[in-house]
């Protein structure tokens, strides 16, 4: 990697000196270069299924420069469209020409880039670890008591050591406002180090913006080498779903550094509890007693959805001894319901009853919703279980917890359209019951192979001319040829299954 680095920086240089000549450029040293390094020239074809015309056309390159990490694909270009210069092109002067010495400019950059990235991949056993956050961007500068840059180091044994500055008179330097040592569990000091380490063994590309913050970092391994990184004060790093900065934060319990993220990501919502009571009175026909006019009916429910366990249950307690449940765990599902949720706005804003609002003497229906966060303090609503005080985003939450349960549905074994389903003989005909849009009949087609299921839709042959439409099949039946319910020589076939085409064909 380090010669590779090395080609990229040598012939950057050149491509952007603009007092070198054309032959320095296409004569045969880049050539020779490529060769020596391993590169392939293949006329770009290779680069050119992958990336189009970004093979040849700077603009293309611009556009897709960030997606390249494949050196020796790289390699290959930059290789291949010298050689053009170098063999194919009308005059070999054109390399000079402004598009062509950008388009090779950016080619190597990224390729240093590359090598440079792939050269700092961490190595070895991770000793210590120690990051620099310096939140401060353009803009108004900070006011002189502002927290502006934080240091911590961790050791593996659990060591912390950690400092933070102001950012003071803005003359001499920042001005330490707390630090403080301590030490952690080892285990845990172990996990952070360890996780950080295994993301940076693989390629970490720089990525710098001009209006935030910065990070550096040291890693230290326990041969006393030390690896460098640094990159804007953004960065969304993860190791098996988590995030450094948070798993940083967790660890040494701190939860207002700047880590890699600047502390500034939104809250999220981990965990809802939706708890609905209803309290009924009802007058019975016969009197229980000549003091107890109505009985009472408390019933209530409870829904919770929880990022940590990836679960949604639904508990019905409907009377004393008798409660009906039902848990569902879906690996991404539910974390999907929850990202959903705004952690500033919730469900949105109550406008609340009138005051003349009328209640039901009979009946009281109030509902508790409890919020947890990844961050911030737990919030809980409450009031009456109707429209106006209900927040105003709350349908919408609903209807997609309903249609999340709903698509599960009750499960197979009680489903008659499962048990009671005969298995077809080898002689049997596939008749399948279809009904189109808008249409309350339902018309017998013949299929010709027994993979069509209820709900499927089907494209068939309608009317005299045959014309084809589609249709949704409502029912499947298997019929020996002496008791099919309409003759076969009058019944027509299904023509085959719908596509996604066949409901959004494509823009002529």
């Amino acid at each position: 990697m380090k010669q590779i680095h090395e080609f990229a920086v040598k012939w950057y240089d050149k491509f952007r000196n603009k007092k070198t000549t054309y032959i320095e450029l296409v004569d045969h040293y880049m050539a020779d270069d490529c060769e020596a390094l391993g590169f392939v020239m293949d006329c770009g074809h290779a680069f050119s299924e992958k990336y189009g015309k970004a093979a040849n056309d700077f603009e293309a390159l611009e556009r897709i420069i960030g997606e390249i990490t494949d050196i020796p694909l790289l390699g290959s270009a930059i290789y291949s469209r010298w050689r053009y210069f170098n063999h194919w092109a009308y005059s070999g002067e054109e390399i000079l020409e402004l598009k062509n010495r950008a388009w090779f400019t950016m080619a190597l950059s990224r390729l240093g880039e590359l090598a440079e990235c792939h050269m700092k991949r961490f190595k070895g056993t991770p000793q210590k670890v120690r990051i620099v956050s310096n939140n401060i961007c353009y803009g108004p500068p900070p006011e002189p008591d502002d927290e502006v840059e934080q240091h911590i180091t961790i050791n593996a044994d659990g060591r912390i050591w950690f400092s933070a500055y102001n950012f003071g008179s803005g003359f001499d330097g920042h001005e330490k406002s707390r630090s403080k040592i301590y030490k952690i569990e080892k285990e845990s000091a172990t996990k952070v180090l360890n996780s950080i380490a295994r993301y940076f063994s693989t390629e970490y590309i720089e990525v710098f913006a001009t209006d935030i913050g910065e990070w550096e970092m040291e890693i230290t391994n326990t041969e006393g080498d030390i690896y460098k990184y640094r990159g804007s004060l953004i960065a969304d790093f993860e190791v098996d779903g988590v995030d450094l900065s948070d798993m940083v934060r967790e660890a040494v319990e701190m939860d207002d550094l700047y880590v890699f993220d600047g502390n500034n990501k939104p809250d999220r919502v981990d965990r809802v509890t939706i708890d609905y009571h209803r309290i009924t009175k009802m007058k019975p026909k016969q009197p229980i007693s000549e003091t107890v006019e109505y009985v009472t009916w408390d019933y209530t429910e409870r829904l919770v959805l929880d990022r940590k366990s990836e679960t949604l249950e639904h508990i019905q307690n409907i009377g004393s001894g008798c409660a009906v449940s039902r848990k569902y765990y879906v690996q991404g599902g539910v974390e999907g319901l929850l990202n959903d949720i705004d952690a500033d706005d919730l469900f949105g804003e109550i406008e609340g009853n009138p005051d003349d609002a009328v209640d039901n003497p009979l009946e009281t229906i109030d509902y508790t919703i409890t919020v947890d966060f990844k961050k911030g303090p737990q919030r809980v609503i409450q009031g009456t279980y109707d429209k106006k005080a209900l927040p105003e985003l709350w349908s919408d939450f609903a209807e997609s917890v309903w249609q999340f349960m709903r698509f599960y549905g009750m499960g197979e074994i009680l489903n008659p359209a499962v048990y009671e389903k005969v298995k077809r003989r080898r002689t049997d005909y596939i008749y399948c019951s279809v009904e189109f849009d808008e249409g309350y009949k339902s018309y017998y087609y013949i299929a010709d192979e027994d993979d069509i299921s209820v709900g499927d839709y089907v494209i068939v042959p309608v009317g005299k001319d045959n014309h084809h439409s589609a249709a949704a099949v409502v029912k499947v039946e298997y019929f020996a040829e002496e008791d099919v319910p309409l003759p076969l020589d009058r019944t027509k076939h299904i023509i085959r299954k719908c596509t996604d085409e066949d409901f959004d064909p494509p823009e002529e």
